[in-house]
């Protein structure tokens, strides 16, 4: 398409040609011709430009809310090509950079940065090049290779210091541990006391180290944490993104601290995932579509013993069950959860105390 200097030109020669005819001027004629000469050498140099241009890119597999994506592109030429410029991203989030010069066999590296503002499937590409040719009169674009898709996950959010301290109980309840002698329960190694047993000796670890050392075996007494999500599908799809961080952030504390903890929600069925990739893949993709939170928490309470760090949708539940600490969205009305015993609902804690997050997620005291 032409560009805006491209169209002064374009006018310019259309008066020079109106006014040459009109007066019958041989010069005004050359002049007219060179100007057209010039918008057309400009046009043919801005099309074969991105016609000689190669591009390779990588794509990260996954990427965070609200970071930049490192897209990297590798530019190549056959000939000579100057001022590039390359885009890349998705619809509302792509990005550009001026390539100046890129000579043959030496490809030019470029890194774009956009940045993912939701969670979710991303579409990345396909790139495009544009040029504006030699004398900027025309813009050419170009678009080159495949559509490429990116998972992002949540962004996780600061868990403040009041919140920690609420669920340090639980958390140690969550990590307490007894021995035992199971081959399934290694736990680790440590140095040879007299009177352990040879049999307990690790023999690959001592000649490393060249000193003995013995197995040491542990396994979980307390039967872990369960961080659950509310997937209520009554609730707006927007209600579910802040939660959806906070339980994310949740399970990053927990897992850093150590705890047996798995990530849990109740949808058509039960759904557990304990690895860490796995669990922020399904978080990143989840929409409101299960049960009200009183029923999926009577199921999922059924099906485990672990205690439940819920995350709310909202603050209004009915039929609490034990064994659970709610985390509930900070803006929702107080209303009061009908939970039986006036402190069963929090294991204890005061119903005033009860944990919030914030419309980012962050987790508050």
């Amino acid at each position: 398409m032409p560009t805006r200097e491209g169209l002064v030109l374009l006018a310019i020669a259309a008066a020079i040609f109106l006014l040459a005819t009109n007066v019958m001027s041989g010069l005004l004629f050359v002049l007219d011709a060179a100007v057209l000469g010039v918008i057309v050498v400009g046009t043919a140099s801005a099309l074969a430009t991105p016609r000689r241009v190669r591009v390779r890119r990588q794509v990260p597999a996954r990427g965070v809310e609200g970071t930049p994506l490192s897209v990297t592109l590798s530019v190549e030429a056959r000939r000579l090509a100057r001022l590039l410029v390359v885009e890349d991203g998705w619809p509302g989030g792509r990005v550009a950079a001026v390539v100046p010069a890129v000579l043959p066999g030496r490809p030019e590296t470029v890194v774009l940065a956009p940045v993912p503002t939701r969670r979710g499937w991303h579409r990345v590409g396909p790139v495009e090049v544009r040029s504006r040719g030699a004398l900027g009169v025309f813009l050419a674009r170009r678009r080159l290779g495949e559509a490429a898709d990116v998972l992002v996950w949540p962004a996780l959010r600061p868990v403040a210091p009041a919140a920690v301290r609420r669920l340090a109980p639980v958390f140690e309840a969550a990590v307490a541990t007894r021995r035992t002698r199971h081959p399934e329960d290694l736990y680790g190694v440590r140095d040879y006391r007299p009177g352990d047993a040879l049999t307990r000796v690790h023999w690959p670890s001592s000649a490393r180290r060249g000193a003995l050392v013995v197995r040491e075996f542990e396994q979980p007494e307390a039967p872990g944490l369960a961080i659950v999500l509310d997937l209520d599908a009554r609730q707006p799809a927007v209600a579910l993104d802040p939660a959806v961080r906070a339980a994310a952030s949740l399970y990053r504390l927990a897992r850093d601290r150590r705890v047996d903890v798995v990530l849990m929600a109740w949808t058509t069925g039960p759904v557990v995932l304990r690895q860490w990739e796995d669990a922020m893949d399904w978080l990143a993709c989840t929409a409101p579509s299960g049960p009200p939170l009183a029923q999926a928490l009577a199921r999922l309470r059924a099906a485990t013993d672990r205690h439940l760090v819920v995350v709310a949708l909202t603050d209004e539940v009915a039929g609490w069950p034990e064994g659970c600490t709610l985390v509930a969205p900070a803006n929702a009305a107080h209303a009061a959860i009908r939970a039986g015993p006036a402190h069963g609902a929090l294991t204890g804690w005061p119903l005033t105390g009860r944990l919030t997050y914030a419309a980012d997620g962050a987790v508050l005291g």
